[in-house]
């Protein structure tokens, strides 16, 4: 059974389709990176694989259950997918304890114990439990994504979305995140990562996707498909970046 499956996805605003037809399959404990121009579709598949964007079309299944269509339950599926976006999207009112336990207490309905207990496992794990209680306008910029990486991880997720996590930090704070996911990377998550890091797809995923106008134009084994890419469009989109 595979972890994420998609089939058909079609995304349109009004007359614009920004997604065209998608396929994808990711494994369980795979980490696949998915790369391309702004505007190719990249976050826009990253959310419709959490229904922060509604599908026009095509199928979605996590773990072989459907979550597209009608009826599905969409606090059920977050609390499947977690994401971690671009912008750290904090509470600035609240400590960053009470950030992670946010959507335990509300969503899985842990009491204020379990759910401080299941949020405290996490912070240590990202080294953050000693700023629990400040808030997150005291934080670096790295430390305040290591606390929204610590938020989704700690409803357990069977899946990590990561949409551009560092591309809003300075430069000397992206190796802590980046450190950060390829930890999760070698545990087990599974991940889809949406980057720019074009070393760290290499040396970290499994595969990476190319996506370009909405579709996926090349996908394959991270290391192969960036070192000899197949397509022109890869082959040109490399060389802009690198």
């Amino acid at each position: 059974m595979t972890a994420v499956t998609v089939r058909g996805l079609h995304k349109r605003y009004g007359s614009i389709e920004v997604l065209r037809d998608v396929d994808l399959d990711v494994a369980p404990g795979e980490t696949v990176c998915v790369i391309g121009r702004s505007g190719s579709g990249k976050s826009t598949l990253l959310k419709c694989l959490n229904l922060l964007e509604e599908p026009t079309a095509g199928e979605i299944l996590i773990g072989g259950t459907p979550i597209s269509g009608a009826g599905v339950d969409v606090d059920a599926v977050r609390a499947r997918v977690g994401m971690v976006f671009q912008h750290f999207n904090l509470f600035p009112h609240l400590s960053v304890l009470k950030n992670v336990t946010a959507a335990l207490r509300n969503v899985r309905r842990l009491g204020k114990d379990a759910a401080d207990a299941a949020a405290m496992t996490q912070l240590e794990r990202l080294g953050l439990a000693h700023l629990a209680h400040q808030r997150p306008g005291r934080l670096s910029g790295g430390q305040q994504q290591r606390v929204a990486i610590a938020r989704a991880l700690a409803m357990e997720p069977e899946v990590m979305l990561f949409d551009e996590a560092t591309s809003a930090l300075d430069p000397e704070l992206v190796k802590d995140v980046l450190d950060v996911m390829r930890s999760l990377a070698t545990s087990g998550m599974t991940m889809i990562a949406v980057t720019h890091e074009i070393g760290f797809a290499r040396e970290v995923a499994d595969r990476v996707v190319f996506m370009d106008d909405g579709r996926v134009a090349e996908a394959g084994p991270a290391r192969a498909t960036l070192d000899d890419p197949e397509t022109s469009r890869l082959r040109d989109f490399l060389a802009r970046v690198l």
